[in-house]
């Protein structure tokens, strides 16, 4: 009975040991590479055969970055599913838990699957392990893995596998700040209320703020402006625009970008309003200026006719 207890015991730890896969390949080059990082693998480029969970872990010694990148794929077809043509990487997809995400592409090299590590960084070092379970998968697939510094070759069943990284929960970041579980993003605080609250200074080349209601209105028909006499009687008691917040109350509550950008192009609009009224009023004052003029010489040159009439009177006299 013993050794039968111990014939189940060897028969689950090979099983379990057939299912994990590590260290198939350690990768170190103490120089710079000159085409990047191919890993051939004896994993065949064959449909609905596989479905590996292969990570790479390691040392970017070139840029100081943890190596730590999870991949995995499934190969399905397109068409007649004994067609090899038809195969294709169905579903890839890596994650990375260090620093060092580079460019990874998935392809198939004389019916094998080759991943690609497009990187040329000095002094890089890893270690490649695999996990298989519950389809095809066959322990002899997970030997013989070599990793060379070699081109990839030209392959229409080339792919880039994507990033997907996913958090949950609070991510704290560094001096201060915080992406919490609700999407908000805080730079300089951990209490943000918004999508993104910065406790500091922020550059940018360009802010788009998107707002409804622009206020073209002020231009149609009907609209009326304040007069400046009522303008003026306002700001005298309350010492700013009409429908424009408060010293205090920007103090208190801050300014809503989107809404203080619309209230300025409403007063712009209007000012401009009232610049065209007076500039009406100022053509209408220079044309009867105008007008004065022209009757004021005509008096003049009347008076100057009838002085020299009377000299001429008094000189027959």
């Amino acid at each position: 009975m013993k050794y039968l207890y111990l014939i189940i015991a060897l028969f689950f730890i090979n099983t379990v040991h057939a299912q994990n896969y590590p260290n198939l390949v350690n990768y170190n080059f103490n120089d710079t590479p000159t085409h990047g990082i191919k890993i051939i693998t004896n994993l065949p480029f064959l449909t609905s055969s596989q479905m590996p969970t292969i990570s790479i872990k390691g040392y970017d010694f070139a840029n100081s970055q943890v190596i730590d990148l999870t991949l995995a794929y499934y190969i399905y077809f397109s068409g007649a599913s004994n067609d090899p043509n038809n195969f294709y990487f169905h579903s890839a997809t890596i994650a990375s838990s260090g620093s060092y995400t580079p460019r990874v592409l998935l392809s198939n090299e004389s019916g094998r699957v080759v991943i690609f590590i497009d990187d040329k960084s000095y002094y890089n070092r890893f270690t490649v392990s695999a996990y298989a379970q519950g389809i095809l998968e066959t322990s002899a697939w997970f030997q013989g893995w070599v990793a060379i510094d070699e081109a990839l070759a030209t392959s229409n069943k080339t792919i880039e596998i994507p990033y997907k990284n996913k958090f949950k929960g609070n991510v704290m970041m560094p001096e201060n700040g915080i992406w919490n579980a609700q999407g908000n993003v805080g730079i300089g605080t951990t209490t943000p209320n918004e999508k993104l609250s910065v406790n500091g200074k922020i550059r940018a080349k360009e802010i788009k703020v998107e707002t409804a209601n622009w206020p073209d209105y002020v231009f149609a028909d009907g609209y009326k402006v304040e007069k400046l006499e009522e303008l003026e009687r306002y700001i005298k008691a309350n010492k700013h625009l009409p429908e424009m917040p408060s010293a205090k109350e920007v103090e208190a509550n801050g300014v809503e970008l989107g809404e203080m950008v619309k209230l300025q192009q409403k007063k712009i609009e209007e000012l401009t309003l009232l610049l065209i009224e007076q500039n009406k009023q100022l053509q209408d004052l220079a044309e009867k200026n105008k007008e004065l003029v022209v009757e004021k010489t005509k008096n003049l040159q009347q008076e100057e006719r009838i002085a020299k009439l009377e000299a001429f009177m008094k000189i027959k006299k």
